[in-house]
């Protein structure tokens, strides 16, 4: 694994789309595939762990930035050009206002904390994200979230792309089966960022 390297004032921890309705079990995205995911997140404490990360990251004055996927009341702001977002209509979820847009309390934020809301699978698309990195000088990412092959893979792609070199705790995120999540971080994906664990980059945040 090449060496981890995040620059003081040039680093940002995301924690994306931890809500209700994407990792509790009794979150509406959650009970699709037989809440698969949700007993994977529990299992394997995901959430617990991104908290962990998060904290240290506030310790050494690492912005955190949550990203929430939530739409308008009316989805008017919903697309309908994928089955997956298609449906969050039909089956009212993510609606803002909602128990299940709320960031799940394992990973809530913090005064201190920036809170942005998207509404499709990247989180530079349509949201304040890259004015907010812009602004503060951000050049490193660290992407935490669920799910692997959906806003963690989506945004890292995005990111590379716009030049942010970018870090992916793979105990800080998951998807509907553990085979889905290391095909998708020892893929093309591996090659594009740095995968690591998240004890490993908690003492290589800038102090």
């Amino acid at each position: 694994m090449p060496s981890l390297t995040f620059p003081k004032g040039e680093t940002a921890i995301l924690v994306m789309d931890c809500q209700n309705d994407i990792v509790d079990e009794k979150g509406k995205m959650a009970a699709m595939n037989n809440g698969a995911m949700a007993r994977l997140i529990k299992q394997h404490d995901v959430l617990g762990a991104i908290a962990r990360l998060a904290e240290a990251g506030r310790k050494t004055g690492v912005p955190i930035i949550h990203v929430r996927h939530a739409y308008r009341p009316d989805y008017a702001d919903a697309p309908h050009n994928t089955p997956i977002l298609a449906g969050m209509k039909q089956n009212e979820i993510l609606k803002d206002g909602t128990w299940g847009a709320e960031i799940h309390p394992d990973v809530k934020r913090q005064p201190s904390d920036i809170v942005i809301t998207k509404t499709r699978v990247s989180a530079f698309y349509a949201s304040p994200l890259e004015a907010i990195l812009s602004a503060q000088g951000i050049t490193h990412l660290v992407l935490t979230g669920i799910a692997t092959d959906g806003v963690v893979e989506g945004t890292a792609r995005d990111a590379v792309d716009r030049g942010y070199y970018v870090t992916i705790p793979d105990d800080c995120c998951a998807t509907f089966t553990e085979e889905a999540h290391r095909a998708v971080l020892g893929g093309v994906l591996g090659m594009l960022t740095t995968v690591a664990k998240s004890d490993d980059i908690i003492p290589a945040l800038p102090r």
